[in-house]
């Protein structure tokens, strides 16, 4: 597969959306690694609060 190949569409409410110009793609990967970011820091927010909880400390 070629690396630049990366093109996807997105459909919401019967309208498609994909990224074609520069300033596109740049919005939508920083949404996308804002939100995969913000997913890995709650995942291992709620580990930590998980473990704190079963050692019996104060969350």
């Amino acid at each position: 597969m070629n690396l630049l190949a990366h093109h996807f569409g997105v459909e919401l409410f019967g309208r498609e959306f994909s990224p074609e110009t520069p300033m596109e793609h740049v919005v939508t990967f920083g949404v996308t690694g804002l939100m995969l970011s913000l997913m890995v820091y709650g995942a291992y927010a709620a580990a930590r609060d998980f473990r704190r909880w079963r050692r019996g400390g104060v969350a």
